[in-house]
């Protein structure tokens, strides 16, 4: 996937480029940002929105490479841990691919910076593979920057998208979890669970009133 974004700000503008590859046998799925005047001020400093306002012209690029392994062991070592920890407190936690993420910006002429870290967090949204797709199933990103997992739940619960809002740039592991495999009690399930007392409320209601219709007819003779 190729996608090119330009976004004015003040008599400049900004090109945000997302490119994704795939490691894996199926497609590499879209990605694209919930609000992208957001992404421009959150990757830019102060002085350097001063400059592209006053006309000069900026560029964001953003990679995405998917994947079903990595090769890193302590990385992996480093997810498992967080994994295992998370799953004490909301259930079992599945993997599903792996996301790595490069981001750089550049203005005019000066040399590229890579860019890691944002000054507000902005909304990242990433199709969800179809194979991994699964009624109400939800879904988590597991973030990992210089040692330090950060599990982020899905902003927008979707069937075919993960929103995941972060100011960081980095690689991660998308998981999943089925609703039978979760600690914490949904808001589908509570409202399964009012239903349900509504469905008994009523009927007990339709028994009272046929005991007094009866009783009132029995009267009447």
């Amino acid at each position: 996937m190729h996608q090119v974004t330009n976004i004015s700000y003040g008599e400049g503008s900004v090109n945000i480029v997302l490119d994704s590859s795939s490691q894996m046998e199926v497609t590499a799925p879209e990605f694209r940002f919930g609000d992208y005047s957001s992404v421009v001020t959150s990757c830019f400093t102060q002085k350097e929105l001063e400059r592209i306002s006053e006309g000069e012209n900026a560029l964001l690029t953003f990679y995405f490479v998917v994947s079903d392994e990595v090769d890193d062991e302590q990385l992996l070592a480093q997810y498992s841990e967080a994994i295992e920890k998370n799953e004490e407190q909301i259930g079992r936690l599945t993997e599903g691919i792996y996301l790595d993420v490069k981001a750089s910006k550049t203005i005019s002429d000066d040399k590229e910076n890579s860019l890691v870290t944002l000054s507000s967090a902005v909304d990242v949204q990433m199709d969800i593979p179809l194979y991994l797709i699964g009624e109400g199933r939800s879904y988590f990103f597991l973030s990992s920057n210089m040692g330090n997992c950060e599990l982020i739940e899905d902003a927008s619960p979707d069937a075919d998208v993960l929103t995941i809002s972060t100011d960081i740039m980095c690689p991660g592991v998308v998981l999943y979890q089925d609703i039978g495999e979760s600690l914490v009690e949904r808001d589908d399930k509570v409202f399964s669970i009012k239903t349900t007392h509504l469905a008994i409320i009523g009927i007990a209601a339709l028994v009272i009133l046929w005991a007094v219709l009866d009783r009132l007819h029995k009267n009447s003779k």
